[in-house]
């Protein structure tokens, strides 16, 4: 079973099946109406969720008194409060033994974690760090089974599939930074649905985080992750940090888009000669950006101004490089822009890679100190960089662990973020058999068609189900 990127009304097979039927008389038909009543019943049947249990899990231990605060880095303080939600999704069904392993080695994690156990206080600078613990909800869900989800995961039923109350949540000051919620479907497999606030952590942290609950699940043992705030100096900021504010809008959709290996290699040799050994993020990230400036354009008659925000996990790019269990926020970006004309693909590619160079120093040359300094003075007229201008932020998880996350019963067969309600947002995952790229991008339903027509010129539909059709 594979998801669907369309949520049709009608289903080609019924109709096949009725046009067969007819030839076999009054009876054919009469199975055609019941296969098709049966369908539709099934379809738009109502949904029941039922809470078999809420609770708060605390570390395993209690956390020493000499950790009980922490100072958050600058990057953290720069960081906004909104919680991420990501879904994943498992063909193995959802048992009391497997409940009681999830619990558990939550736990004993978060000993590890302790400050996600942990509370922001009113300052929005420090977390008390008192083992106040995490959320943890056990469901059931009716009327739906994970077949069904996979061809129509729209965000009603997304939804249900996260503790209540935290699906891109704005503020986390005095909230628990984690909400755990797994779902078992209707006839056998399960949900995940995470959430936890970008405060203590950015997309490494949250599959470092996830991959080390999974191996403790497991019953391996990982090394202790380093706590960011600890180790680099946090500068007293003092400065009129602009609040950051997320784009919500009533009218945004999300759909998801697909590059197969095929697709990506078409897109990089139709910059080759003009771009040297583009990446894949490179392509797919310009192509993206080409299609939504084209929509653009359609919509309102001209050409806007459009400003692209491309984050980078800066771990690996310093002098010397942080590991990868690095907790907390060590993500920064750069920045592309149209200036109010049409780019072609092989400028925009050419921009992204020259915006890494950029950013890194030309190379994985990042001095810890100067770069945080230059942080810190840019900070003032940040919001100026993006006043009358269209914005769009891309955040890249490809070759991040979330396809790995085994908690003992298999790797996931869908992991994606939910639907957001925050306009002008992409993020890139891996799909499941490494072949390729997923895009999730949400913007405001209009926009959204024009880009759908602008992606769908350039894109055959076996490239966007591709993905998942080896299950």
């Amino acid at each position: 079973m594979t998801p669907s990127y369309q949520n049709a009304c009608t289903s080609p097979e019924l109709l096949r099946d009725f046009i067969t039927w007819q030839v076999h008389g009054e009876a054919g038909i009469c199975k055609a109406f019941c296969k098709i009543h049966h369908y539709f019943n099934k379809k738009f049947s109502k949904l029941d969720m039922e809470i078999i249990s809420k609770e708060i899990i605390k570390p395993s231990s209690p956390t020493p008194n000499h950790l009980k605060t922490l100072n958050l880095s600058m990057l953290d303080q720069l960081t906004f409060q909104n919680y991420i939600p990501l879904l994943i999704l498992y063909k193995s069904e959802l048992t009391r033994s497997s409940i009681y392993v999830l619990k558990k080695s939550l736990s004993e994690t978060l000993k590890m974690y302790y400050p996600f156990a942990g509370r922001l206080r009113k300052d929005s600078v420090t977390v008390d760090c008192g083992d106040q613990g995490v959320v943890f909800v056990e469901a059931k869900m009716s009327g739906c089974t994970l077949s069904d989800f996979l061809q129509n995961p729209n965000l009603e039923r997304q939804k249900l599939l996260f503790a209540e109350g935290f699906l891109w949540k704005g503020s986390c000051i005095g909230e628990p930074f984690v909400a755990v919620q797994v779902t078992s479907f209707e006839g056998g497999g399960m949900a995940v649905g995470f959430t936890i606030s970008h405060k203590v952590a950015d997309g490494c942290t949250y599959g470092t985080f996830l991959s080390d609950w999974a191996a403790m699940a497991r019953g391996e043992m990982r090394p202790e992750p380093i706590i960011l705030a600890k180790l680099i100096p946090s500068p007293d900021l003092k400065l009129n940090v602009p609040e950051i504010v997320m784009n919500q809008s009533r009218n945004c959709v999300t759909k998801r888009f697909a590059f197969g290996s095929k697709k990506i290699a078409e897109l990089k040799n139709s910059v080759a000669g003009f771009v040297e050994n583009p990446t894949s993020v490179e392509v797919v990230t310009a192509h993206l950006y080409m299609c939504v400036n084209v929509a653009s354009m359609a919509k309102t008659g001209s050409f806007r101004k459009s400003t692209w925000m491309q984050l980078v996990n800066m771990r690996p790019r310093m002098t010397k490089p942080l590991p990868y269990n690095c907790i907390g926020n060590f993500s920064w970006y750069f920045t592309i822009s149209n200036n109010g004309s049409q780019t072609s693909l092989s400028n925009l590619v050419l921009e992204m890679k020259n915006g890494i160079k950029g950013l890194c120093n030309g190379g994985n040359n990042v001095e810890l100190s100067n770069w945080l300094m230059g942080i810190k003075k840019s900070t003032g007229n940040a919001k100026e960089l993006f006043d009358d201008v269209d914005v769009y932020r891309c955040s890249s998880m490809v070759r991040s662990p979330f396809h790995d996350i085994d908690f003992g019963w298999g790797s996931p067969v869908w992991v994606t973020l939910a639907d957001a309600t925050m306009k002008n947002t992409f993020v890139l995952f891996d799909m499941p058999d490494g072949d390729g790229i997923e895009a999730v991008v949400s913007i405001e339903e209009d926009t959204m068609r024009l880009f759908q027509s602008v992606y769908n010129k350039d894109t055959r539909e076996h490239e966007d189900r591709k993905f998942m059709s080896h299950l």
